[in-house]
């Protein structure tokens, strides 16, 4: 299963891209908190470390899934 770590703009974004995300079954982990926790820490060395990569928002998000 891929895994995407999201820092949501609003709730509406929250809401649609981790509806739309589970259907696709990729597992999300939101980022709410102002100090990043273990997850997010490791999902930013991932792309860091070229094992991930980084978007900028929704649209390249889909680009890169290819939608």
């Amino acid at each position: 299963m891929t895994t995407i770590v999201i820092k949501p703009k609003n709730k509406a974004e929250k809401d649609f891209l981790t509806t739309l995300l589970k259907k696709m079954n990729i597992e999300t982990h939101l980022i709410e908190e102002p100090i990043p926790n273990y997850e997010t820490r490791k999902a930013i060395n991932d792309v860091e470390s070229h094992k991930g990569t980084m978007v900028k928002d929704s649209n390249e998000l889909f680009s890169k899934l290819g939608m």
